[in-house]
């Protein structure tokens, strides 16, 4: 069963159990040379040698997304020395400040595009893990084992705080509990699939100690999913765009050196 840290994060146990059913939404991303095409086609990509520069990932945005882009979250950079393993999530943030009396949001919980350009590959481990949501959702409703079958239901038709189990709330995030559902839809028809390690029951929910029973379930799930999954290796100047609200990504733990750099943008699609 999953257990929490001292910050209040969450961490799935791998179920040996439920590996047959969870064990198809592992993918590796295609290389391309052709971004939007390759994205059209597959959601996520690769493509190899893209360059050293940083910068460069706000031409990849435009080249992926064209006019539907909208918002640019700054290039910020990942990694450094040894790291254990980092388990299957999607990026999105609300960080808000002040600035001469104006609200700005420098990240967003609802970024839906994630492209990361490799600056320095790990000396040992740092293999990516990319699973399929919406596989791994399908999955779940479709699934052998009744608890499985629950946990889809919990994703698809329960509200929960998505950060509320933080112990301490980092400076810029507001106080206000961001409800939402682990599974739903945008306005415009995606499907969104997201993955928290943070999320708890709503404020003073009737039901709370099954929703956080249901969590704990979804927690090893994704750990099981990420243990099936296949592995694949950046390289330097490679880039890797993704759909944020398809897929979930993870790491292996590393040693050595190991430096990513990532932008997260919001498109015309997202919520």
């Amino acid at each position: 069963m999953a257990r929490n840290g001292s910050d209040g994060r969450r961490c799935g146990e791998v179920r040996p159990e439920w590996k047959d059913t969870l064990g198809s939404a592992g993918v590796v991303p295609p290389h391309v040379t052709d971004l939007r095409a390759g994205l059209d086609r597959a959601g996520a990509a690769i493509v190899t040698g893209y360059a050293t520069d940083p910068e460069r990932l706000v031409d990849a945005a435009a080249t992926a997304l064209g006019g539907r882009l909208r918002e640019l979250f700054g290039i910020r950079p990942q990694g450094g020395l040894d790291a254990p393993v980092l388990g299957l999530h999607n990026d999105g943030a609300t960080v808000v400040v002040d600035v001469h009396g104006r609200s700005v949001r420098l990240r967003d919980p609802d970024e839906d595009w994630l492209l990361m350009l490799c600056g320095r590959a790990a000396d040992e481990g740092g293999d990516s893990v990319l699973v399929d949501g919406y596989a791994l959702v399908d999955a779940l409703r479709t699934a052998p084992e009744p608890e499985l079958r629950e946990v889809h239901d919990f994703l698809v038709g329960v509200d929960v705080d998505f950060f509320g189990a933080w112990e301490q709330v980092p400076r810029g995030v507001p106080p206000t509990p961001l409800v939402r559902r682990l599974v739903e839809h945008t306005r415009t028809g995606r499907r969104a699939v997201r993955a928290s390690d943070y999320a708890a029951p709503v404020p003073r929910e009737p039901r709370a100690v099954e929703h956080l029973t249901l969590l704990e379930s979804y927690a090893d799930v994704l750990a099981t999913a990420m243990d099936v999954a296949p592995r694949f290796r950046l390289d330097p100047q490679d880039l890797f765009v993704l759909d944020n609200y398809r897929f979930l990504h993870g790491r292996d733990a590393y040693s050595g050196d190991r430096t990513l750099h990532v932008l997260t943008v919001r498109s015309a699609d997202a919520f």
